[in-house]
């Protein structure tokens, strides 16, 4: 009995921390995606020539939520090594928004890219943790909504399959909606990013110590892994070695 007693008042005892956790992450994230939006809306009036362009669509993950600073996040990150690898200025054009799903990146983000004054030279893609949380990770609707944006999308676009989940049912449907994903991204010729895969390999315990307060977004440790995913496929798609990259001169 005593036992028994013990064991019910550590589970909780463990539960109250999750919630005590979880709650306080709810409060950080909210000011977090007030402050990043604010600071990703401020989109370049002006992008130098030689600048190297770079355009990221996606959801809260790529606005950096669950970063201590926004600089940590992993498109910032992404940004960083472009301009060690090319020795050119990177001027980042961030179009993502904090909950969207891929619907939203065609109704919202779409537009936007392309209302640019100038093309974007390198694209990534992150999207469909909404889609897993939300209603609307029907695979069918997925598909036609995700293919909708690869069309739309500049021919290479760095595209990432969907997030790894560990509990059920999200596992399942991560992993069905990631082989939507991974089908549809091969199908329009664009580079996929295999985020899913590289997430499982690791393993929970690896996932959970690189969780935010809210045990949904990535913390810095996180967002660094998610920007070593996106250039080990940027690096190794031949895309640094264009022409362009490598002579001084327009880049648009």
């Amino acid at each position: 009995m005593r036992a028994a007693w013990w064991a019910s008042v550590g589970l909780a005892g463990l539960g109250a921390a999750f919630l005590a956790r979880y709650g306080y992450g709810q409060i950080v994230t909210e000011r977090q995606e007030a402050r990043y939006r604010t600071y990703w809306r401020r989109f370049p009036d002006v992008i130098p020539a030689t600048a190297v362009h770079y355009v990221a669509l996606g959801d809260s993950t790529a606005q950096g939520i669950g970063a201590n600073r926004v600089q940590n996040g992993y498109v910032p990150l992404i940004a960083d090594r472009l301009a060690a690898a090319t020795g050119r200025p990177v001027v980042v054009t961030n179009l993502s928004s904090s909950g969207a799903g891929v619907r939203d990146v065609v109704r919202e983000q779409l537009p936007l890219l392309e209302e640019l004054p100038r093309p974007a030279d390198l694209v990534t893609l992150g999207i469909g943790s909404n889609d897993v949380l939300g209603s609307s990770g029907n695979p069918i609707s997925f598909e036609k909504h995700f293919s909708d944006v690869l069309a739309a999308l500049p021919a290479g676009s760095f595209v990432a399959d969907v997030p790894w989940f560990v509990t059920q049912p999200l596992a399942g449907r991560s992993a069905e909606l990631a082989s939507v994903a991974r089908a549809v991204i091969r199908r329009h010729g664009h580079h996929l990013v295999k985020l899913h895969a590289v997430m499982r390999c690791d393993g929970p315990y690896r996932l959970f110590r690189r969780l935010a307060w809210d045990l949904v977004h990535p913390n810095d440790a996180g967002h660094k892994d998610w920007a070593e995913i996106f250039w080990n496929a940027i690096a190794g798609s031949g895309w640094l070695a264009r022409p362009q990259f490598r002579e001084v001169g327009g880049l648009g």
